[in-house]
């Protein structure tokens, strides 16, 4: 095998930071400032662009959406959360799933030990969620650039 691939098995089987990936204090955080944006959000947004991206080079980030996504998830309109942005529900469940936990101590602890015993599963589903995220933005923004360049050819 490959040293690339060697070290890379080695730190996906690593349990040291498994849940604090997953449920460390800045996500616990994350997850309840997602929710309470979500919460006070409008489902169709607000019209005023927040991301300084977007208003800098009209162009979508990588993240452009997640808040309306977010707030029509929490609200059921499941199929206008994942239209303004695909990754809305996955992220709207794990940030419910730790904001509860972070309520439930005695849970928290014996989430920690599962996936600690499943190192292997939890930083692979990690490493994928980052990369089809970065991936998904990526092409969603080359297509909205090659639009724009077709509309100012014409």
């Amino acid at each position: 095998m490959p040293a690339f691939a060697t070290t890379l098995v080695q730190k996906l089987n690593s349990p040291a930071r498994v849940f604090n990936r997953w449920q460390g204090p800045w996500t616990v955080v994350a997850a309840w400032l997602g929710l309470f944006l979500a919460a006070i959000t409008p489902p169709l947004g607000t019209g005023i662009t927040i991301c300084w991206f977007k208003q800098t080079t009209g162009i979508d980030c990588l993240g452009c959406g997640l808040t309306r996504s977010l707030s029509c998830g929490l609200r059921g309109m499941l199929a206008e959360s994942f239209r303004y942005h695909p990754f809305g529900l996955f992220i709207l469940a794990l940030f419910l799933f730790t904001a509860i936990m972070s309520l439930l101590p005695k849970t928290r602890k014996r989430v920690a030990t599962c996936m600690e015993a499943r190192p292997i599963f939890f930083n692979g589903l990690y490493v994928a969620f980052i990369v089809s995220f970065v991936a998904f933005g990526t092409i969603r923004g080359l297509i909205e650039i090659s639009q724009h360049l077709l509309i100012s050819l014409n």
